[in-house]
């Protein structure tokens, strides 16, 4: 017969296997797709100031709408800088809704002979042509800076035209920068056409398509997007943790990271990555969705505004985005993912919608099942140790 001293024991050693699991929860050990992402942080190109003075350039240049001059000379520096760094160019002509609109594709060849794949990074060129939700009456028929809208992700883009051919890929990359993605009431117009084209050879070849929208906001909290991949997201989730980008995670230099990847926040989407979504193609959306403010059923109290200026935006959110991708690229994260099951894209007609979830994707979920183990052990040693006690 066990003795009640012998239960009590028991029942403190099933408390300390689970109080185990508890304390290793805190201090995940790093996994491969972190470590990998270590070994490469102290050497990443990405350069926010250069990103950043680019956000004042697109600017200055005046509202880049479809077939404006603005839109050219902007497609000029992406095309002379194409040509500089060895990139294959494409321009796409396409008619919509009674604009001309112009694709920009740049492809570089990776080194792997065969198979041809391919990783899709994408931004919007284009700025808004009315500034309808500004607080001015007097504004909503002006065209919007798009400092944040528009030339942010532009100006990440054209960072990797310089930095791509010094990583030594594998596999090809192009960058695609869509134009009339936020023209009147028509949005996503160009990633539309681009995927309209796609054969089935070109949607076999990429393995992934990442799109950048909004991400320079100075105070930067990029949400989960959905539409989206979850294993590209969790694998994001990952590096960022390795960057510092997630709050009360340690980074490669053992600090907690700050609260900048908050994927806590689900927020549905109608942007440009719905297109590849759609055609199976593994999706995400890198995007800080509160741009100033908070405001209900809208992007923020900037957006679509005359207050979306390069002072609204910081060299420092910018390198974030951009070491993040960079990192993603030399790491594989882009690569080999499951399409799985993709849900149909939202209805077009919404715009912002919050959803708060109750936790982010966990990186711990190997030590949450242990940490339910421990707990049913216990449960378990109970109801031993009472059966005993009833016979004792």
């Amino acid at each position: 017969m066990m003795s009640r001293l012998a239960v009590r024991a028991l029942a403190l050693m099933a408390c300390l296997v689970l109080a185990t699991c508890s304390v290793a929860g805190q201090q995940p050990m790093p996994s491969t797709l972190e470590d990998a992402a270590c070994d490469v942080s102290s050497t990443l190109l990405f350069d926010g100031t250069a990103a950043n003075r680019s956000i004042s350039e697109q600017v200055d240049l005046g509202p880049r709408l479809p077939g404006s001059n603005a839109s050219l000379a902007l497609r000029t520096i992406m095309l002379e800088a194409a040509e500089a760094n060895g990139w294959t160019a494409e321009t796409q002509v396409h008619e919509r809704h009674g604009m001309n609109l112009t694709n920009v594709i740049l492809t570089l060849n990776g080194s792997a002979a065969t198979p041809r794949t391919a990783v899709v990074l994408s931004a919007h060129y284009d700025s808004r042509n009315i500034a309808d939700q500004d607080l001015n009456a007097s504004n909503r028929s002006l065209p919007v800076p798009g400092a944040n809208d528009g030339a942010s992700g532009t100006a990440v883009l054209l960072q990797f035209i310089s930095i791509a051919p010094q990583l030594n890929l594998e596999h090809d990359l192009v960058l695609f920068f869509n134009d009339a993605e936020d023209q009147n009431q028509n949005y996503t117009e160009g990633a539309e056409a681009w995927a309209d084209n796609l054969t089935d050879e070109d949607v076999e070849r990429i393995e992934s398509f990442l799109l950048l929208d909004m991400v320079g906001d100075a105070d930067l909290h990029l949400h989960n997007i959905e539409p989206g991949n979850q294993t590209l997201k969790q694998r994001l989730l990952a590096l960022g943790a390795a960057l510092g980008m997630v709050a009360d995670q340690t980074d490669c230099a053992g600090e907690l990271g700050e609260d900048i990847m908050r994927y806590n926040v689900t927020t549905a989407v109608i942007d440009d990555h719905i297109h590849p979504h759609a055609l199976g193609i593994p999706s995400v959306n890198l995007m800080d969705p509160v741009y100033g403010e908070s405001k209900s059923g809208t992007f923020g109290s900037y957006w679509h505004t005359m207050e979306d200026t390069p002072d609204k935006v910081s060299a420092e959110s910018l390198e974030r985005v951009g070491r993040l991708v960079e990192v993603a690229l030399r790491t594989g994260a882009l690569l080999d993912v499951d399409p799985q099951e993709q849900p149909e894209p939202n209805d077009p007609g919404s715009t912002a919608t919050d959803v708060e979830t109750s936790s982010a994707p966990s990186r711990n979920s190997g030590l949450l099942a242990l940490g339910l183990v421990g707990l049913l052990l216990i449960l378990g040693l109970i109801g031993t140790a009472e059966w005993y006690l009833k016979r004792s």
